[in-house]
């Protein structure tokens, strides 16, 4: 039986609807896209001129979840890596988006450039349990205002996974556009195929922000799948409770998804989760226990919802319980110092500690090659089973005896296992980055994406 974990009754998650909409109905959420209040307000909603507030009611929100595809496919640029949602089982989504990089060779800190980004692609590539790559860190050698752009491009180039990407203004969405459709084809391919899904960040508390909405809802004819991913931190942007904090964040999605299920009915959207606890004495973000939890109440409302969920909460076996609440999607490998660098090694051996993760969350299998009885009964007291058929089997399934490809069994709780599985993980990310590209766009792709970059830093 598979393990799950939940952290709600089903009256609870009713409570958690409840005092959404109070939150909702009452207080509201300020839409600073002018766009999107006009919008809004002429779909019925009540507003406030003045402060540009808009209330939602429960007609509007269970509209707008009809509306929402709940079943879909994250698509890849190789297919092989196709990603269909709900999924059966927890899978990664790269994190990000940080300022900074551990050289893998000089093994020092620095900022990050748009070469870095195709590196995460690359080494992201070879994560078993990575589906969907963020863009992982940001490229300081490009024109501010189009640095999403080339950090969308450069994924594209490292990795033949699905991408997930941030743009910061309409400006960039027409480029970005015009990037899909050479890879693919056509607009009618971007629109089938699904390679690529944008990350939208509501502001915290109950802000819809201006310029990334403005971006993807030029995009909206595209249909590019939306991970609407709330970041509150415990204390300082919600309040310092885990319910009231779940409270807001679904309100925060839930006022996104009507917001881009008006602007365009039946653009796919994620449920997406993020928080983490203030510390109270610098207000900086703490990766704690704390954000786990809202993670699994996250997840059981997308689930409540019947929403498509990503999750914060990978990469460290604190966070665990996170991959027992069977999250489609949970962030989490990639970086260090807090989210503020990115660590092409933590990306190996995140992935490691996640598959440690879910072969716990496998839970104890019960059928013909587990139910060994008549083994025990025939071998008697005394015995050894270490020649049986059955042991070379179990022991070759990672469903059942999970053996890592490569971080030996010996490191497994040794003092310096960490320090000596980053050194492994060093080793194999050179061996990668010096080895050929997987999965390469056509050279004449390349270029056509180069030239559109070009294009967008000259109109500047």
């Amino acid at each position: 039986m598979q393990i799950e974990i939940k952290v709600f009754t089903e009256e609870e998650k009713k409570l958690v609807h409840q005092r959404t909409m109070e939150i909702l109905e009452s207080t509201g959420v300020w839409i600073k896209s002018r766009k999107a209040f006009e919008a809004l307000k002429n779909a019925g909603a009540k507003v406030c001129e003045e402060k540009q507030i808009v209330y939602f009611d429960e007609e509007m929100v269970s509209r707008a979840l009809s509306l929402a595809p709940k079943e879909f496919t994250l698509g890849a640029r190789n297919p092989a890596y196709d990603f269909s949602l709900p999924a059966k089982e927890s899978r990664h989504l790269m994190s990000g988006i940080t300022t900074n990089i551990y050289d893998p060779y000089t093994r020092q800190r620095r900022e990050s450039l748009k070469s870095d980004v195709v590196n995460v692609g690359r080494i992201f590539q070879h994560a078993e349990t990575g589906i969907a790559c963020w863009t992982g860190c940001s490229a300081a050698d490009v024109p501010e205002p189009t640095h999403c752009l080339h950090e969308m491009a450069a994924i594209l180039s490292g990795t033949s996974k699905h991408v997930q990407f941030e743009l910061s203004s309409p400006y960039e969405a027409a480029f970005a556009g015009r990037i899909l459709e050479t890879i693919l084809g056509s607009k009618e391919e971007v629109i089938r195929r699904k390679i690529a899904s944008v990350l939208y960040c509501p502001v915290s508390p109950l802000t819809q922000d201006k310029n990334m909405l403005e971006a993807y809802l030029a995009l909206a004819d595209y249909e590019i799948p939306v991970n609407i991913y709330p970041m509150p931190m415990i204390g300082l942007t919600s309040p310092a409770s885990i319910f009231s904090t779940i409270c807001q964040i679904n309100a925060e999605v839930l006022s996104a998804l009507v917001l881009f299920q008006t602007i365009h009915p039946g653009w796919p959207m994620i449920y997406g989760v993020a928080s983490g606890m203030a510390d109270p004495i610098t207000g900086e973000y703490v990766k704690s226990g704390e954000a786990a939890l809202v993670s699994l109440g996250g997840t059981e409302m997308a689930r409540y919802y019947g929403l498509p969920c990503a999750v914060t909460g990978g990469g460290s076996f604190e966070t665990m319980p996170t991959y027992l609440g069977r999250a489609d999607l949970i962030d989490g490998i990639g970086t260090t110092d807090n989210g503020m660098a990115v660590s092409l090694e933590m990306i190996l051996t995140e992935d490691e500690i996640a598959k440690r993760c879910l072969r716990i969350s496998k839970g104890i299998r019960i059928g013909k090659d587990t139910d060994l009885t008549e083994e025990i009964m025939a071998e008697g007291p005394g015995g050894t089973y270490l020649a049986h058929k059955s042991s070379v089997k179990n022991f070759r399934n990672p469903d059942e005896m999970y053996y890592s490809k490569m971080f030996p069994a010996t490191l497994r709780a040794a003092t310096y296992e960490k320090r000596d599985s980053i050194e492994i993980a060093n080793r194999r990310v050179r061996e990668i980055l010096e080895g050929p590209m997987v999965d390469p766009l056509p050279d004449a792709v390349q270029r056509e994406i180069d030239a559109i970059c070009a294009e967008a830093d000259a109109g500047l």
